[in-house]
């Protein structure tokens, strides 16, 4: 068997000191903190820590998690509503209905239980070709960033792209508010002048 490295005694002592490590392990550590200062010197400041942990530990009233769970709201009205079910629902007949319209254009072998299965074979599928799209895009967005940022050139022409774009937001927003300031104060004009 091969002998843990030095990194691996170190997370032990966390587990041995929160009480998980398994027997098999603790008889390594135990054999390792014989030879290593620094370990044993760790694992006293582990103890020393979780005795002070234990010492700062807050007293909780018995009934406190059944107070705290009764004071909580109810579940949203999303789990209630039958609304937010009625749009997946609807979908689902729709294509329930297509399955079994198509089931039934084959002939008298087709059941509902073969329509059922198309429809969720079909539901199967789109959910893995959305699954891969996804996937495909976040990898295209990360090789065209790397790509972007792959010399000091294109992170200049990046930053210029970027700081002219923050500019002429800036200056769409002076616009706006500027238009608005002007229409106020002839609104506030004229009704003076009546």
């Amino acid at each position: 068997m091969k002998r843990p490295d030095h990194n691996t005694y170190r997370e032990w002592l966390n587990l041995e000191v929160d009480g998980v490590l398994p027997e098999e392990s603790r008889a390594q550590l135990t054999e390792h903190l014989a030879a290593c200062d620094a370990c044993r010197a760790e694992r006293d400041e582990l103890l020393v820590f979780a005795d002070l942990l234990h010492k700062a530990r807050v007293p909780v009233r018995e009934d406190f998690r059944a107070q705290v769970l009764s004071s909580l709201p109810t579940a949203g009205w999303e789990s209630r509503s039958p609304r937010t079910w009625a749009f997946p629902a609807a979908v689902f007949l729709l294509l329930a209905g297509i399955a079994a319209a198509v089931m039934g254009s084959r002939g008298p072998q087709g059941s509902l239980l073969s329509a059922l299965v198309a429809v969720t074979g079909m539901l199967r599928a789109s959910a893995v070709a959305g699954a891969g799209l996804i996937a495909a895009s976040w990898k295209g967005l990360g090789l065209a960033f790397s790509e972007v940022l792959s010399s000091p050139v294109s992170i200049g022409v990046f930053g210029v792209f970027v700081l002219s774009l923050n500019l002429l937001l800036v200056s769409l927003l002076r616009r706006r508010r500027s238009a608005g300031l002007e229409r106020s104060s002839l609104e506030r004009s004229g009704r003076r002048d009546c």
